[in-house]
Formats: structure tokens, sequence, C-alpha cells
């Protein structure tokens, strides 16, 4: 089947006489019959759940499901996405190593990096992930790269072909964040990645009410992220996941939409005279268009960033006169959002750090959602230019 057509049945294939939608499953613990009955299903010797905290109906199911998205053996859902990039990290280097990333990743990974990884001996080698010549001198003894699909806020795109054949020439395993873009547009795993994560609160969910997470690879990846999942305790409830399974049955039109309207807003923000840059990755003139358009052909889902050249007071005034798109600090939704990176998801870099990796006090970021293209880009040109 084709991704939209996987997207409405992966996951959950109901049998006669069972309900076409899933149930919700409240249970944290489930009853058996024997010690033997038990023992097969605690060893993952027979199909079954014991206990929440370890897994349960509805969480296998959406685990099923973005595992056969993204063309996975396995996956584990989790209770955020910070929680799956942890857990995928442990997954893939148990011990301390160096870690290559992409120095654009959002900001709170590269917190987590810096504040619990780095302590426990993890050498951490930032690169620009765009400068293939920046990879392979970081690569050399490297334990695990990991990088981003599309960057958060401004949206670069690396040439991950060509950092996966690399990495796998040094054996190197590769975690890419796949939030952007969502396994309807690229699926790392076919493009020689190692493993992938999600941030379920964004796309896969689709409607700004979850929070969770999932990482997606091998069956023995999935094992070892499980495992630690499971005693750090970071497990999905049932109603979140059966929330992020519901939502990802319209993904695929979701992103169409999506896609649409973030580039038709980016073509209208880049002929005003406030705006300094326009982030796009396929926006005519964009340095990453080349690559962004062989990598994502059926498009780059809903999210740009913009420099406004009034810096943060210009920023401050175009939010006052918003009608249609609110300021939100998180993306993905079915309604246009508007992030600030100074203080939402970079507040945690230095102005010096946020300045080197093009972040600038009027960098505005936007999560285009699913209203009609007009309406958005009437929105936002009247709150720029209004005198």
């Amino acid at each position: 089947m084709k991704p939209g057509s996987r997207a409405v049945h992966a996951g959950r294939h109901p049998g006669r006489r069972e309900s076409l939608a899933p149930p919700i499953v409240q249970a944290s613990v489930h009853v058996f019959d024997d010690l033997d009955d038990y023992d097969e299903v605690a060893a993952g010797r027979s199909p079954g759940h014991v206990y929440g905290r370890n897994s349960n109906e509805n969480t296998g199911w959406l685990e099923a499901a973005v595992a056969e998205l993204e063309g996975g053996e396995a996956g584990v859902a989790t209770a955020s996405g910070m929680a799956a990039i942890y857990v995928a990290i442990l997954a893939l280097a148990p011990r301390p190593v160096p870690i290559l990333f992409q120095r654009e990743l959002y900001g709170t990974t590269i917190a987590l990096l810096r504040e619990d990884f780095a302590p426990l001996g993890y050498e951490l080698r930032p690169a620009d992930f765009t400068d293939l010549g920046a990879v392979e001198r970081g690569l050399p003894g490297a334990g695990l790269v990991i990088s981003e699909t599309i960057t958060n806020p401004l949206c670069a795109v690396a040439d991950l072909d060509r950092i996966c054949a690399l990495a796998r020439d040094a054996r190197v395993p590769v975690l890419v964040d796949n939030t952007f873009a969502s396994p309807t547009l690229f699926r790392p795993l076919e493009h020689g990645a190692t493993a992938a994560v999600h941030s379920a609160t964004k796309y896969l969910g689709g409607h700004s009410d979850l929070v969770a997470g999932v990482a997606v690879g091998s069956g023995e990846f999935v094992r070892q992220s499980r495992a630690r999942s499971i005693r750090l305790g970071t497990t999905l409830g049932p109603f979140e996941a059966w929330l992020a399974l519901r939502g990802l049955r319209t993904l695929a039109l979701r992103m169409t939409r999506h896609s649409a309207n973030s580039l038709r807003l980016a073509e209208a923000l880049a002929g005003l005279e406030a705006v300094d840059r326009v982030h796009h990755p396929l926006l005519e003139g964009s340095p990453w268009q080349p690559v962004a358009a062989r990598l994502l052909p059926e498009g780059s889902g809903g999210m740009l960033a913009f420099d406004l050249a009034g810096a943060r007071p210009a920023v401050q005034l175009m939010l006052g006169r918003m009608r249609l798109a609110a300021f939100a600090a998180s993306l993905g939704g079915v309604e246009t959002t508007i992030s600030y990176p100074e203080i939402t998801s970079h507040r945690g870099l230095t102005p010096e750090e946020r300045l080197e990796l093009g972040i600038l006090p009027g960098t505005v970021r936007v999560s285009t959602g699913i209203e009609d293209p007009e309406d958005i880009v009437e929105d936002f040109v009247q709150a720029i230019t209004a005198g």
C-alpha cells in the first residue's frame, strides 16, 4: 500500500465482529491462569501484556503502526519525544563514546547531551551537517551520529544519503529525528539510518492534544530501548497512545496540506520588505533546495522560519496584530502557530550560540496548519505590514 493507505490501516487489523475503532484499554495489570502462562508472556515468547509500565494494547498498536510507516522492524512508544531520544541514545551508545551531532539540533536535545550525557563521559562533537567535510572530520572514533531530517527552527536539510553512507563506512550508527518530516514524507531507515525517533506530540498526533514519543528501528534496537524505557518509567499511557493512533490515520492528508501551506506562506513572506530572510527548504533560492527536492519530493511539512528586520520589537508588534495564528511553543497541529526560538525552543543556548546558528533576535518559527492558504497568508501579511 501507498503511505496514505498504510497510515489509515497500520498497527491494527480488526477481525470478525471486533470494533472497527480501537478501544482504550485502561489496565495497569493483566490476569494469568498459571505460572507457565505468565512466564511465557513475561519472557516475550507469547503475545500479551503483563504490566502497564512494560506495555499495553494501545501502545502496542501505535508502535506497530509507526514501525510499519517508517519501514522498521519494531517500535517503542514513550511518554514524550525527549524520552524517545533519551532511550534511543542509550540503546545505541550504552557506554560513553564520542557523539557527532548536528549543531542545529532542537535546543532541548542539545541540553540533554550537555547536561546529562557529557557529565557521564560522552564526548560531544557538534558539526555543520550541511558541510560533508565537517561530518567526515568528526566521524573518526565516533560512536554515534545524531541528525534531524529538517532542522529546528531554520529548516535546513542535510544530505542524509551521504551522511548515512559515510557513517556506514565508519561503522557508526545514525539516529535521525524525523519529527518535522513525518514518515509520509521521509523514512530515514530507507536512506541508511539505524533508527528514527519522533515527537508524536507533533505531526503524528496532529491535534495539539497529547504528549508522546516513538523510536523505531531493528528488533534488537527496540528491545534495548524498551528495556531502558521500562527501567526509567518513560512508558506512554494508553489514552495518549489511543489519541496518537487516531491522529495518525489522517497523517498523509494533513502533511500534504501542511506542505502546500508552508511553501505558499514562504513565497508570500519572501516578497515583503520587512522580512530579511525566509527559511524554507523548498523555497526557490534556498541553499537547501537541491538536497531537499531530492530527499523530500512530496513536500517538507508545515515548518518555516523568517527573520524580521525590526528584531524583537517587530516580532512583538506582529504578534499583537495576528488574527488567525496563535503564539504557542509547539508545532504540528491543525492550527497555524508561531514560536519565538530565542525564548522557546533555544532559550537554553547563549545569545552567542544562537547567533552562530543563525537564530537572530528577529527570527520567528511558524508551524503552518491546514487552514485555507489565503487566510494564512493574509493574516501574516497584514500583521507584518500594517502601519
